[in-house]
């Protein structure tokens, strides 16, 4: 494992070696199999936060067990990056930090740009740089952006046509949402803007490379609703998958509640804020000894202020499973989302039944009400099959026993992943 760390110093890199890249790159595909295959992330992808960070671990950790060498060109928030566990999955690993001051400038420029504002808070000179001197050491053979922010790097260099586009969720779907989430004010008319903005820019994309992945069919058909012109040919459907427990615990705690996820995450956000108002008053009055364990990393104040001593917020558990697999349910009242939701698989995966709104069923076509699964949308009806569960000992084994085998035979990570990598 080789790790580079970029301090920003000038990089050359010579025009000619984009024609050795173009030659070395159909050699490899001519006479060979494996391939070298570099990441570009906005985020360093461990400690793994969210699922963001977990889904394109899984997809590098598929693409390793299938022969092929990976690199990892990341950005940098903290100090210091988790290299012992990055170097686990990621052969080499570059890395420089992201600038706070011209990220924000990068945003402004962007809209003049009519180009996605997060998309100009993720844009780095330096990684720039970095990023062209990694391809003229390494010469890849394949490129994979994590989400829209990073397509802008490899629109620069012209790598379009030996990339795939990890764009995981159609992010104008969640916005459209989100502007309805947010009432009225300035932050409102900014989520108006990047509306537009990412819109128009998922529209550019898609019609600029030759494969686009998705989590959900639902994405894919909401994607080719914004424009009949664009091609659809080029969208791919590779959803999440899940990681079971090899044995369901026998026992339970049939007072804890628990909802999972990354608390920096705006439609986390939203459910958590909406089953402590609404939907857990309503549980505690029928069974007082009920507690919610509120588990994700990066609670801002905000949430950190809903803690009592029913309420239990976490932050970031070393192993989530381990944490999450003795509750008695799982509560998943996503109301903006796109996309499959992670928390319903990893969830079932540790033989928890789900209550979860119809909003995030619809992305796993294998959910059925009442069988694997309770779908309900309004908040009494929620809270009340929430305590059909606690109350109703055979119901809860049920819907655990049939929601654990859903997952174990549909959502493996390899059957998801196979044959990402072709283009």
């Amino acid at each position: 494992m080789s790790v580079n760390h970029y301090d920003g110093q000038q990089v050359f890199f010579r025009s000619s070696s984009l024609c050795y890249f173009v030659y070395y790159s159909y050699l490899c595909r001519q006479y060979k199999r494996d391939m070298k295959i570099c990441f570009l992330t906005a985020r360093f992808p461990f400690p793994q936060y969210g699922g963001g960070a977990l889904r394109i671990n899984e997809i590098a950790r598929y693409l390793k067990s299938q022969g092929h060498e990976l690199v990892l060109v990341s950005l940098l928030d903290y100090p210091t990056p988790a290299l012992e566990e990055a170097s686990r999955i990621y052969d080499r690993i570059y890395y420089t930090k992201r600038n706070a001051k011209t990220s924000y400038l990068h945003c402004v420029m962007n809209v003049f740009k009519m180009k996605p504002m997060q998309c100009g808070y993720y844009y780095s000179n330096d990684y720039r740089k970095l990023l062209k001197n990694v391809i003229f050491q390494e010469k890849p053979d394949l490129f994979i952006p994590h989400i829209l922010r990073m397509v802008p790097y490899i629109e620069e260099l012209r790598l379009e046509k030996r990339s795939i586009v990890e764009m995981t969720d159609a992010l104008s779907k969640s916005y459209a949402q989100s502007i309805h989430a947010k009432g009225v004010g300035f932050k409102k008319i900014i989520f108006y803007l990047e509306h537009f903005l990412i819109r128009r820019y998922e529209k550019h994309v898609i019609r600029r490379f030759p494969k686009i992945i998705l989590v959900s069919q639902a994405d894919v058909d909401y994607l080719q609703t914004l424009d009949s012109t664009i091609p659809t040919n080029n969208l791919y459907v590779h959803a999440n998958g899940v990681k079971s427990m090899d044995v369901v615990p026998g026992k339970y705690d049939s007072n804890k509640i628990c909802f999972i996820g990354s608390m920096n995450y705006l439609p986390n956000q939203d459910a958590v804020s909406y089953i402590v108002k609404e939907i857990f008053p309503i549980i505690k009055k029928r069974v007082p000894t009920a507690k919610l364990h509120i588990v994700g990393s990066l609670p801002p104040p905000n949430i950190q202020a809903l803690a009592s001593g029913d309420v239990i917020v976490t932050g970031f558990v070393q192993d989530l499973e381990v944490y999450i697999a003795d509750s008695c349910l799982a509560l998943a009242p996503i109301r903006v989302a796109s996309g499959i939701q992670n928390k319903v698989l990893i969830s079932m995966g540790c033989g928890l039944p789900v209550v979860l709104t119809s909003l995030i069923a619809k992305a796993i076509p294998e959910l059925e009400d009442g069988i694997n699964s309770i779908i309900r949308d309004d908040a009494t009806d929620i809270a009340d099959e929430c305590v059909r569960l606690i109350q109703n000992k055979e119901l809860r084994e049920m819907i655990s026993r049939n929601g654990y085998e859903m997952v174990c035979r549909h959502y493996s990570w390899k059957e998801k992943l196979s044959g990402y990598e072709v283009l």
